[in-house]
């Protein structure tokens, strides 16, 4: 109730229902999300576990670029998370066709400087796409969702080390998760987020699922080391042609990693904007 009333539901998912909470006194206004409930085959401890460690990780990350997590509330055998409220969901916002391409690669710049941070701290997001991106009202992107999100190196660690565990949404799933083998999340969320550029822009995705039985992917994955292959030179904007292509690389070996991203010459020359500091090239179409 500190919190306000919830007016309408925003946002739905696998992890629960997001509500809008209007707090009328301060004219304040948030996001809640009300957890699913415990499922019959996980035990309670299991449930509170899984809530707990979105909640922490979430609580513990502050970036302009990462929605802000604010509370959590038991209440009634409900669990409530408090967030930040960002009005668009950047899914439905590529879906109205109207984003121009200096729009689409200031979003993918922001994404990036986001899932940096958490890389940062040791925390992979693994189910990054575009409707766990939020807009807020000038255009400035916010991650959420941290119910897949996994901690690869503590500050304790010197090294960050593999994780299991299989995550994501189909068209964005890096292939090495498709062997059920020990993969470096890292690696996985830079796939994503070649993916999440290349729908940002096209308004679609090169394949269904990066696996073999896919024919779209297949043949993408035969021809990668010959720069024709039909993903890439369907990206319009031939400058982040070789950037894409190293984000999508088959081979978690040869991936472009963070560092290769924030140091590649096209990415640095992208005009983004910021928070107190917009892009004076362009306007977001909301």
């Amino acid at each position: 109730a500190e919190y306000g009333k919830a007016v309408k539901v925003i946002g739905q998912g696998t992890g629960g229902t997001v509500r809008l909470l209007e707090e009328y006194a301060h004219q304040s206004v948030y996001a809640v999300k009300e957890f699913r409930a415990r499922d019959p085959r996980e035990s309670e401890r299991e449930y509170y576990k899984k809530i707990t460690s979105e909640y922490c990780i979430g609580s513990s990350i502050h970036h302009e670029n990462i929605v802000e997590t604010l509370d959590i509330i038991f209440e009634e055998g409900h669990v409530y998370e408090i967030m930040e409220y960002c009005p668009y969901d950047l899914f439905n916002v590529v879906a109205t066709g109207k984003m121009t391409p200096d729009e689409c690669i200031c979003c993918f710049v922001q994404i990036v400087h986001g899932v940096n941070y958490l890389h940062s701290l040791g925390i992979a997001h693994r189910d990054l796409k575009l409707e766990n991106c939020m807009l807020n009202f000038d255009g400035i992107v916010k991650l959420i969702d941290f119910g897949c999100a996994i901690v690869f190196k503590t500050p304790f660690e010197s090294e960050a080390h593999e994780v299991t565990g299989y995550t994501g949404s189909d068209p964005y799933i890096a292939p090495e998760l498709h062997v059920k083998r020990p993969y470096d999340p890292r690696a996985s969320d830079i796939w994503s987020l070649g993916i999440v550029l290349f729908s940002l822009v096209l308004s679609k995705f090169p394949w269904k699922v990066a696996r073999r039985d896919n024919a779209d992917y297949s043949s993408y994955a035969n021809n990668h080391n010959r720069r024709t292959s039909k993903a890439i030179t369907a990206f319009p904007i031939v400058e982040g042609q070789p950037l894409l292509a190293a984000m999508l690389h088959p081979d978690v070996k040869k991936r472009a990693t963070m560092e290769d991203i924030l140091n590649d010459p096209w990415f640095k020359s992208i005009d983004y904007c910021k928070p107190n500091c917009l892009s004076t090239q362009h306007v977001h179409h909301l």
